[in-house]
């Protein structure tokens, strides 16, 4: 295993900014919905709209369109 691997320093300021930029509640929103999504095994039934539907309602929002 290679010991010297570099790191372009404009990616890491890049990195460094996008971690620190708060995220808007519909960016967060869709984050949450990939995330449960992405976690359902590949025999799930459940569908990207049933994940979405079902937040929303926990979130307590109205279902997205």
């Amino acid at each position: 295993m290679p010991n010297d691997i570099r790191t372009d320093a404009s990616l890491l300021a890049r990195l460094r900014a996008a971690a620190t930029h708060p995220l808007s509640s519909a960016q967060l929103h869709s984050q949450r919905i990939s995330f449960i999504y992405g976690n359902l095994s590949d025999e799930s039934a459940v569908t990207r709209a049933q994940v979405e539907n079902e937040l929303a309602r926990i979130e307590g929002d109205s279902v997205a369109a």
